[in-house]
C-alpha cells in the first residue's frame, strides 16, 4: 500500500477474536440480504466481484456461494487471512482509499462494500475508488451508517457500550448520491435498514419496517445504495427508489 494506515483504521484488526463477538448476526444477515441477494439478484456465476473491507468474510462467502469469482480485500492482514479461510477466495491486504493502485481501473464486474468506508479518513474518496475499479456497466453495492445517527453512536462509545475505537465517519444519502453522480455512476436503487437500533431485539418488527416503511429511509440507521457505472449495458434496478 502506498499510504501508511492510521492506527484508527485498524480497530477491527486489533479486536481480533472479539470482533466476531461484537457483531450482530441479525444486522449482518440484513445487510447480506440487501446488498447481495436483493441488489445483486442476477446470476453472478463467473462474474468478477471485489469485496472491499471484507472483515471476517461473510460477504465474500455469500458471493462465492452465488458463483462469483471473488477478490476480497481489507486493510487488516489478520482479517484477510480469516476471509481466506471462511470464503476460500482470493484475499489481499489493500487500502480502500487506494484501490486503483492495487487493482487498476475498470477491472471488476461488481464491487460490494458493507460498513467499511466509515472506518476510513475519507469515506467519499472510498466511493470514488470503487467506481474507478469497476467496469463500465458494472455496479457498486455499498452500505454505511447514516450520519443522522452519529451522535447516538458517539454517546454509546463514550460510555463504553461499544468496543470500537477507530474512525467512524458516517455519510448522508445526498453526499453518496452526489459522489456517485460526479464520478460517472447513476444510483439505481436505495434501501434503508433499521428504523430503530437492532440492539432492542425487536427483529421481526425491524424487518417489517425495512420492508414497508422505505418512505422513511432517510431516518434509518444504515444507508444502502446500488450504483451503476455509466458507459456499459444498463443494469436492472433491484431495490426501491
Amino acid at each position: 500500500m502506498g499510504r501508511r494506515p492510521h492506527v484508527q483504521e485498524l480497530t477491527h484488526e486489533r479486536l481480533g477474536d472479539r470482533f466476531a463477538d461484537a457483531l450482530s448476526t441479525y444486522d449482518t444477515a440484513r445487510r447480506l440480504d440487501v446488498l447481495i441477494d436483493e441488489f445483486l439478484a442476477d446470476d453472478l456465476s463467473g462474474r468478477h466481484v471485489l469485496d472491499v473491507g471484507c472483515g471476517l468474510g461473510f460477504f465474500s462467502e455469500r458471493l462465492v456461494q452465488r458463483g462469483a469469482i471473488v477478490t476480497a480485500c481489507d486493510i487488516g492482514p489478520g482479517l484477510v487471512e480469516q476471509t481466506k479461510k471462511r470464503a476460500r477466495c482470493e484475499a489481499v491486504v489493500a487500502d480502500a482509499l487506494r484501490l486503483v493502485e492495487t487493482f487498476g481501473t475498470s477491472r471488476f464486474d461488481a464491487v460490494v462494500s458493507s460498513e467499511c468506508i466509515e472506518h476510513t479518513p475519507s469515506p467519499l474518496d472510498g466511493l470514488k475508488q470503487m467506481v474507478a475499479v469497476v467496469k463500465p456497466g458494472g455496479v457498486i453495492a455499498v452500505s454505511t451508517p447514516n450520519r443522522l445517527w452519529q451522535p447516538v453512536v458517539r454517546l454509546a462509545s463514550r460510555f463504553r457500550l461499544r468496543p470500537f475505537d477507530g474512525y467512524e465517519n458516517f455519510s448522508t444519502w445526498d453526499a453518496m448520491r452526489q459522489t456517485f453522480e460526479h464520478e460517472g455512476a447513476e444510483v439505481v436503487a436505495e434501501r434503508g435498514l433499521h428504523l430503530f437500533p437492532f440492539q432492542f431485539g425487536l427483529h421481526a418488527l425491524s424487518t417489517w419496517c425495512d420492508g414497508h416503511l422505505q418512505a422513511a429511509r432517510a431516518l434509518m440507521i444504515n444507508v444502502c445504495v446500488l450504483a451503476r457505472k455509466l458507459g456499459g449495458p444498463a443494469a436492472e434496478p433491484r431495490g426501491r427508489r
